[in-house]
């Protein structure tokens, strides 16, 4: 299970109109996202952001559960965020897998859009509880990724889909039904 690893990216989205933009930090993907990580025994959710400044903001969430008030207030709220790490880009969480692992991840992406080629759930499953290899994650904000971003995964997972046309869940609710279809008993 340690060999997956998430990453939430901010930089290189495409918003409603088409346009390459940089996303908000949105302070609730961060809690959700790592509890859904420490649900599933996850080791490492990035959380990727090139404004300094929010990854300062970033720090200082992850700060106050951490160590601050909220560390006695809420220890779960703690123990989840111990899985999140702030960085500047997809690359430095590559290069921080790098580092931990010695190995470079394989990049899998993820969208809502229906293309051939897709990686099922099941065949994903697979991979990671079998090979020995490290896997990174790769969660769009926004719009979704740009190609320029999707071009650099080497797998794209099968999109979440449910019984009606409408496709557009929140990147932590998405996460989190991946998640369980990957690990999930």
């Amino acid at each position: 299970m340690g060999n997956l690893k998430v990453v939430l990216l901010h930089d290189q989205m495409i918003d409603k109109a088409g346009k390459l933009v940089t996303t908000s930090l949105t302070l609730i993907d961060v809690h959700d996202i790592s509890r859904s990580c420490c649900t599933y025994a996850i080791p490492r959710f990035f959380v990727a952001h090139p404004s300094e400044a929010l990854r300062k903001l970033a720090r200082t969430l992850h700060q106050h559960w951490e160590t601050g008030f909220g560390a006695a207030y809420n220890p779960k709220r703690k123990q989840a965020l111990e899985v999140a790490r702030i960085v500047a880009s997809l690359d430095e969480a590559i290069h921080t897998i790098e580092l931990e692992s010695g190995r470079l991840p394989t990049l899998i992406a993820t969208s809502a859009k229906r293309e051939p080629g897709r990686v099922g759930f099941s065949d994903l499953k697979r991979m990671v509880h079998e090979q020995d290899a490290e896997y990174l994650l790769m969660l769009g904000t926004g719009w979704g990724m740009c190609d320029e971003l999707l071009a650099r995964a080497d797998l794209f997972i099968a999109p979440i889909e449910g019984p009606v046309p409408y496709n557009h869940l929140s990147v932590r609710s998405a996460l989190a039904i991946m998640l369980d279809r990957i690990f999930g008993i």
